[in-house]
């Protein structure tokens, strides 16, 4: 049994669909609050651009959700895609929140640091959305030449033309 003890909570002023179609425009400004007896585990985060967040998708923790293993990325339908336009992936080629162990990782841009608050940038999360765990993101987990397959950079030229401007999918 693995057992994961949430070390704060992510706050949003915003409804769940402003954030899901804020994920287009790069996310969302809100606030990571760490709960108090994890604050001393900030020490040193001030001056980092950037931070990992691990969370727990806990609107898509439920049993049904978490036996998906194909899926169709359903939010690009907000762009005016038809279900039929839209590619077949597993879950592990994606970043669906419908998966066995609903975890997320998000790259997020440190805004400030109030005490045990966070401000952050970038944020495609929910509010009240659990955080497992909080990284310093370093230069060395930076990654160049990143390939993609075939169907990701068809998709992303369809997106592109949809939108009349490049976005990374």
């Amino acid at each position: 049994m693995i057992r994961l003890k949430p070390i704060g909570v992510v706050r949003v002023e915003l409804s769940d669909d402003e954030v899901r179609k804020a994920w287009f425009t790069g996310g969302v400004e809100g606030i990571v609050e760490v709960y108090p007896e994890y604050a001393e585990g900030l020490r040193g985060i001030d001056g980092f651009s950037h931070l990992i967040l691990i969370t727990w998708l806990h609107k898509a923790d439920d049993e049904g959700k978490r036996r998906v293993l194909v899926v169709k990325p359903r939010r690009f339908m907000m762009l005016g895609f038809k279900p039929e336009e839209l590619p077949v992936m597993g879950v592990f080629a994606c970043d669906s929140p419908h998966r066995p162990n609903p975890i997320g990782l998000s790259i997020v841009r440190l805004l400030g640091r109030e005490g045990r608050i966070l401000r952050v940038a970038g944020l495609d999360l929910f509010d009240g959305t659990p955080v497992l765990d909080i990284k310093a993101y370093t230069p060395d987990r930076a990654v160049d030449n990143v390939v993609v397959p075939e169907w990701y950079r068809e998709f992303e030229r369809k997106v592109e033309e949809k939108l009349g401007r490049k976005i990374t999918i």
